[in-house]
């Protein structure tokens, strides 16, 4: 299993409504197509990935502006990611004592607590790449990687 933030999850997402979208959204301006299809050589497979419901509220947030026919797509989009993928609730308590609350906030701390459990997590967040790699956890940090690409 996968686990992923919401940046990445929003790269995926436009990439699979129309990839020329990426670097049109505010958060994910400064990626593009061959990101995208990065990121899916990555997944390989939509089954593989595990989101918190923390972060589909977040994605939604951001998302579910489009109007015409980019929100239908949206909608259908959204739709069929939820249902391929897998779906994990923490509960926000497990992780207040936690070291890492302090630094990361409440839904990186419970990205990084399932990222444990995960084969392999999938962020755009250097700092919790940072705490991830410090705890043994296979790290995919898409800005990382575009920012050695740019090199």
């Amino acid at each position: 299993m996968i686990v992923i933030d919401s940046n990445s999850l929003i790269v995926l997402l436009l990439g699979l409504i129309n990839p020329s979208l990426i670097n049109k959204h505010s958060k994910t301006s400064i990626y593009d197509e061959q990101d995208f299809y990065t990121l899916m050589e990555v997944i390989k497979d939509i089954k593989t990935l595990v989101v918190l419901p923390n972060i589909w509220t977040e994605v939604d947030n951001l998302l579910n502006k489009f109007t015409g026919a980019y929100k239908t797509q949206y909608v259908q989009q959204i739709i069929q990611t939820i249902k391929e993928s897998s779906e994990k609730y923490i509960e926000s308590h497990t992780v207040e004592n936690n070291y890492a609350f302090y630094d990361l906030g409440l839904t990186d701390t419970l990205i990084l607590e399932i990222a444990k459990e995960c084969e392999m997590l999938i962020t755009s967040d250097s700092q919790l790449s940072d705490y991830a790699r410090a705890n043994g956890v296979t790290v995919f940090d898409l800005k990382e990687f575009k920012n050695k690409s740019l090199k």
